[in-house]
């Protein structure tokens, strides 16, 4: 009979792969041999412990968002915290917004999951499952409102509409250095995103991201003098 930690091992070792294939080819092409083959368990394993092709891809997202959540964890809860102030300091908002920005790189662009956790969810933003409302419940949404209030705090806008238009460009100049990956390496003669490389790219955002608030500070600045 297998022990318990082997059982563990076996459910572990089917969510690292059904990352991998899900990932790679999507839910409808993969199939449960293929995942079962590289986890190095018996098809049975699959209903066994997630009930089928379907609860497996729902655990692997799950486990996306978790590993996420997990990793904004820290920074969400300061941004929820400034919001909670009766009336929030503007300086403390840019600080929190680089910050933000900067987990979002450093788990996005920096980490060595970055592939099958990005391959994840940009399939789920083009072809949208059931699993989806994992995704947008658990990271786009806490993500999307917590920059467009920190730049509500720190430009004094109050048009949260604009406000989260905003915040997603922000989310996308840091996903497009994933989504074109090849051409930024090839276009720079990059190695793949090593260390110096990632802090290069967290420079030039956080540098975009200074001038949008200044720009956006300006305008909002001119307005009020009307």
């Amino acid at each position: 009979m297998a022990t318990n930690s082997e059982n563990i091992s076996a459910k572990e070792r089917l969510l690292e792969a059904g990352l991998a294939v899900f990932g790679r080819y999507g839910f409808e092409p993969s199939t449960t041999r293929a995942i079962a083959r590289r986890a190095g368990v018996n098809m049975a394993a699959i209903p066994y412990y997630y009930d089928g092709k379907e609860g497996l891809y729902l655990a692997v997202v799950a486990h996306v968002a978790q590993r996420i959540e997990e990793r904004m964890a820290d920074t969400l809860a300061a941004v929820g915290a400034l919001a909670a102030e009766g009336r929030p300091s503007g300086e403390a908002a840019p600080a929190l917004l680089e910050r933000l920005l900067g987990d979002l790189i450093d788990f996005m662009v920096g980490s060595s999951g970055a592939v099958r956790f990005a391959r994840i969810l940009l399939r789920e933003q083009l072809h949208p499952s059931s699993a989806y409302e994992t995704i947008f419940n658990r990271i786009m949404a806490p993500l999307i409102d917590a920059i467009a209030r920190l730049l509500a705090v720190a430009t004094g806008t109050t048009d949260m509409r604009r406000l989260r238009i905003r915040a997603l460009s922000m989310i996308g100049q840091v996903m497009a250095f994933r989504v074109a990956r090849e051409s930024m390496v090839r276009m720079l003669d990059m190695a793949g995103y090593s260390a110096d490389e990632t802090e290069e790219i967290r420079r030039v955002v956080l540098e975009q991201t200074r001038f949008v608030l200044q720009g956006m500070g300006e305008k909002n600045a001119s307005v009020s003098l009307g």
